[in-house]
């Protein structure tokens, strides 16, 4: 089968078609923005159709805010005060799981993006060769993340990766988000359990008690009235409603 047409049946079965792929260009030099962006769009789209590209020349106009709605970045190293490496260390602070594209004319800087998880280097004498395959790289991985919780909390905009989650909690019409990195900013925001479960419960998330949904992937053991989790929190699981709970539990595991 042709490597495309993998890549398309990939994208179409984790229903990334239905959703926009967000892609910020950042480079100090904006001749350079205008090419790259005009590069990327010359590319397949792999089975998406929404991909809305950022062009940014000046990374000091880059908030929080705006770095949470970016899944893919192309972020140039060597702009000064604002490198790529600084931007990229601000976006792991927040817990993004933005894929990291360095661009850049020094393969020396690899090194350094180790610390950050940098998804691929882009030479900038190699670009014309080079970004149709990490394009085509990223957008299959992206693919395989799947989708991301999307919530605001104090004004703010956040996006968490479902796989981050190991469980919500819910009090007062307050859902309090519980992630692999406790210390993640404004962990809280309004919603119902019952709007959270109708969300989350396709992508593998099981509600155990009135108050608790959890993440299958971080469940450790499952009794008739509780749970452990990976990081070894115990929540109360409803004794009512175990034999349900459990079969979900068991059928979602015959599926892994």
């Amino acid at each position: 089968m042709n490597t495309d047409v993998k890549t398309r049946l990939i994208l179409k079965e984790v229903g990334v078609r239905t959703m926009t792929v967000k892609i910020l260009v950042c480079d100090d030099d904006p001749t350079f923005v205008n090419q790259l962006v005009e590069l990327i769009n010359r590319q397949p789209k792999y089975g998406t159709s929404n991909i809305s590209i950022t062009g940014c020349s000046d990374p000091s106009q880059l908030n929080d805010k705006m770095l949470s709605e970016f899944n893919i970045m192309f972020l140039d190293i060597d702009m000064g005060q604002y490198s790529g490496l600084s931007i990229a260390r601000r976006v792991r602070n927040l817990q993004l799981n933005s894929l990291l594209i360095f661009v850049t004319h020094y393969v020396e800087f690899s090194l350094e993006g180790y610390e950050v998880n940098a998804f691929r280097y882009l030479l900038k004498e190699s670009l014309s060769e080079k970004l149709p395959i990490y394009f085509k790289e990223a957008m299959m991985q992206f693919a395989q993340k799947g989708n991301a919780l999307k919530f605001t909390a104090s004004g703010e905009d956040y996006v968490v990766q479902y796989e981050n989650i190991v469980y919500l909690e819910s009090h007062l019409r307050i859902i309090h988000l519980h992630t692999r990195h406790p210390e993640r900013i404004n962990e809280y925001f309004y919603a119902t359990m019952e709007e959270m479960e109708k969300e989350l419960s396709p992508a593998g998330f099981l509600r155990i008690h009135k108050s608790y949904l959890v993440n299958m992937q971080h469940i450790k053991k499952l009794n008739y009235d509780r749970a452990q989790l990976s990081d070894d929190t115990i929540l109360p699981v409803s004794q009512k409603k175990f034999s349900e709970i459990k079969l979900r539990y068991m059928n979602w595991k015959a599926q892994q």
